[in-house]
């Protein structure tokens, strides 16, 4: 019999999870006042501009050199701007300025601090422009800690821990599966549902600084600029598990009770090491606290080489210092933690990164949770609305696709013109922008093969000179790239 648990996740630490895009130099402003960033629509500021300022951002453009990208920078400082508003952190507008004061003859300067001025942003949901947890990274938690109860009850002896043929057999033992069938692994019949937002969701840009466990001392790591969901958010969804159909095809079935057990064996010990350890570093301040009858779960980058590998099977890479190599352990000896500066001067007030909690939902919940959605929408539509009665009011970069009374429905079919296309590998979204409006289609098969290598290619965009769309309830769906 399928099993269901109806659940939502709260953010306790901040999370970030990848989803290999960034916030373009183009496509956003900060508000030094409000130590915001304001993500916008780059086709919709330029509509908004006069013809003096579209002359000289186009000049800019097309030059295509490293220090065009700095005065992109400058040319949209303090610039209005409507889209989405992400906090900021307070080094980062101090960082911010200090990279727009360099010289534009210094182009090895220029071209250093750009590389370290990428913004990498947390998966989100196109049609909508939210952040949300995917079921893969969620699912992907749940059994890692559900491999780490097997192991502790089955000893398993790898003949080399560096034999990667060994090693991925090793969940294969586990779970009783045959690692060239996958039909065997009993997670296939584990569902994970995407988790999404429930009202407003606070994220936040800060830094993630690498530090020795024993000392707190800086360690060395790549300079990372993250977009993170903020603790205290709310995301709904639920884990299914399916009964399996014939019994010799999944040698041990998994229970859902067992599953979420697991969990919460797994990390409540994962986060009691790590309270060992921050408080040994000197952080007093990143403790996270579960609820009484929660599931601890821990998810997104930077969630620790402990908590996403075996117990007892651990061989952690450790990087030695200048010409000294490297060498394997069964624990990290670094931690990455969620920092308001590049380099702090202490590391108390550092936060760790992934932590949230599972928990069931009661129909009260649900209901509170159905209000505070519905408020979130009808915020956002009457903002729609008061927008576009105001003929001198830039456009905004509308993140829900809800039709307002006053406007007629449109046609069956509707050709959109001087398009943008975007495509989120994340969710597998491509969405198509034009004069404020979006329409979302998912998977690839419809762009045509010219704009392909753009669009699927490193920047993920691509201008398209017509798409037809058709509105489906709210919203918009592409039907066609012409």
């Amino acid at each position: 019999m399928k099993q269901v648990f109806n659940c939502f996740l709260k953010t306790l630490s901040p999370i970030h999870i990848g989803c290999d895009e960034v916030y373009e130099p183009m496509g956003f402003v900060v508000d030094e006042n409000k130590n915001e960033l304001t993500a916008f629509d780059p086709i919709s500021l330029i509509s908004q501009m006069n013809d003096s300022d579209k002359k000289r951002f186009s000049e800019i453009c097309s030059r295509g050199s490293v220090e065009s990208i700095l005065e992109i920078y400058k040319f949209l400082k303090r610039r209005p701007a409507s889209g989405k508003e992400v906090q900021l952190c307070s080094g980062f507008v101090e960082h911010y300025n200090k990279t727009l004061s360099i010289p534009a003859n210094d182009k090895r300067k220029i071209q250093q601090e750009l590389n370290n001025f990428a913004i990498s942003r947390t998966s989100f949901l196109s049609a909508y422009d939210r952040p949300y947890i995917p079921g893969s990274s969620l699912k992907g938690s749940l059994r890692t800690a559900y491999l780490n109860g097997l192991a502790a009850k089955t000893k398993v002896h790898l003949r080399d821990k560096a034999d990667k043929q060994a090693s991925k057999g090793l969940e294969a033992t586990l779970l009783n599966y045959e690692k060239s069938k996958i039909e065997t692994d009993p997670f296939r019949l584990i569902k994970v549902s995407d988790f999404t937002p429930v009202g407003a969701v606070q994220t936040k840009i800060l830094y993630a600084v690498n530090i020795k466990k024993k000392s707190g001392n800086e360690a060395k790591g790549p300079f990372q600029v993250l977009e993170t969901i903020l603790p205290g958010n709310v995301f709904m969804g639920n884990i299914v598990v399916d009964e399996p159909l014939s019994a010799w095809v999944i040698n041990k079935p998994i229970k859902l009770d067992g599953l979420l057990e697991s969990s919460r064996t797994f990390y409540s010990r994962e986060h009691k090491r790590e309270q060992r350890e921050l408080k040994n570093a000197g952080i007093s301040s990143g403790n996270a606290f579960f609820g009484k009858d929660s599931i601890p779960i821990r998810i997104g980058r930077h969630s620790g080489a402990e908590s996403v590998t075996i117990e007892g099977h651990r061989d952690i890479k450790i990087m030695g210092g200048k010409g000294k190599g490297s060498s394997f352990k069964d624990h990290a000896t670094t931690l990455w933690l969620a920092s308001e500066q590049s380099k702090p001067q202490t590391v108390t007030n550092c936060k760790p990164f992934g932590w949230a909690e599972l928990c069931e939902i009661s129909p009260a919940m649900e209901q509170d949770f159905d209000k505070a959605e519905k408020e979130w929408r009808d915020k956002e539509n009457r903002l729609i609305k008061k927008l576009s009665l105001s003929d001198n009011a830039p456009r905004v970069n509308t993140r829900e696709f809800e039709v307002i009374d006053s406007v007629p429905p449109p046609p069956d079919f509707v050709i959109w013109e001087n398009v943008y296309l975007t495509w989120s590998p994340g969710d597998g979204i491509i969405t198509a922008t034009s004069e404020g409006k979006k329409a979302s289609v998912k998977g690839k098969e419809i762009v045509p093969e010219p704009l392909k290598n753009s669009l699927f290619g490193k920047k993920k965009r691509a201008t398209a000179g017509k798409v037809k769309v058709e509105p489906v309830g709210n919203g918009y769906r592409i039907v066609e790239i012409l």
